[in-house]
């Protein structure tokens, strides 16, 4: 790889820990004014212009033909929103108008309530710790992996399952600034095997029960940026597989 090769793939590998951190927090706990001046700080709306301008660019190539034009419409929206969230970050009254509504969509059963986990997507029963369940626990003990929510959700939660993949996307950072490609490598499979057995699997089924629960807009709004993020992150990892050789 020449030397602007390293530093864009650098980049990009830094980007997306990023990222895989901000859906941890926006799909972890009832939102506070703290997290939403970190989803309307200058760096979190950077890293989403940043992503929505590869489609621009083409940087992805052919991989993105079937999705550029709406992944990139839906990121360059969430650019706007989480703008438009820092600016409200010190109004009380609407911080907590979307406490109550993560409350209703994700943490209390009723009539909005939105399932925010893998099992009652891809199992016959709406039940927790299935099949999948075991095999997600097998993953994070492969890596180490322990979540600070470890307890308190179940382990296929999409806001562990993001914490988990922005753990190994940064030791894959470390590990490529260290020259350890076969590292890298080995991470970057790791990561596209589990957000295709784990991920994708079901969170376009979650993000259309959001969209059909969440009057409000914000959640379903940011549950398309996450489906969206998790498309191009799969070419992104294809390509800098290519590129790593």
């Amino acid at each position: 790889m020449d030397e602007h090769t390293i530093e864009q793939l650098g980049m990009r590998l830094a980007n997306r820990a990023y990222l895989q951190r901000i859906f941890h927090i926006v799909f972890g706990a009832e939102p506070s004014a703290e997290e939403l001046a970190t989803l309307g700080s200058p760096e979190t709306v950077a890293q989403f212009h940043a992503l929505a301008e590869v489609f621009r660019q083409d940087d992805l190539g052919i991989c993105m033909e079937s999705i550029a034009s709406s992944a990139a419409e839906v990121l360059a929206d969430a650019e706007k929103l989480c703008a438009s969230l820092g600016d409200r970050a010190d109004d009380a009254a609407y911080v907590e108008a979307l406490k109550s509504d993560f409350t209703r969509l994700f943490l209390v059963p009723g009539e909005a309530y939105v399932h925010p986990w893998e099992s009652p997507y891809i199992g016959k029963e709406v039940m927790l710790f299935q099949e999948s369940t075991l095999d997600v626990r097998h993953r994070y003990a492969e890596y180490g992996f322990k979540a600070v929510e470890f307890g308190h959700f179940p382990e296929d939660h999409v806001s562990m399952m993001m914490d988990f993949l922005a753990h190994l996307s940064t030791r894959a950072f470390d590990a490529f600034g260290d020259g350890r490609d076969d590292e890298v490598r080995r991470i970057l499979l790791s990561q596209q095997d589990f957000a295709r057995e784990h991920l994708l699997n079901w969170l376009p089924a979650f993000r259309d029960k959001v969209h059909e629960k969440d009057t409000q807009g914000v959640y379903r709004r940011l549950a398309d940026a996450l489906v969206a993020f998790l498309m191009v992150d799969e070419c992104f990892v294809e390509q800098a597989l290519a590129e790593i050789g």
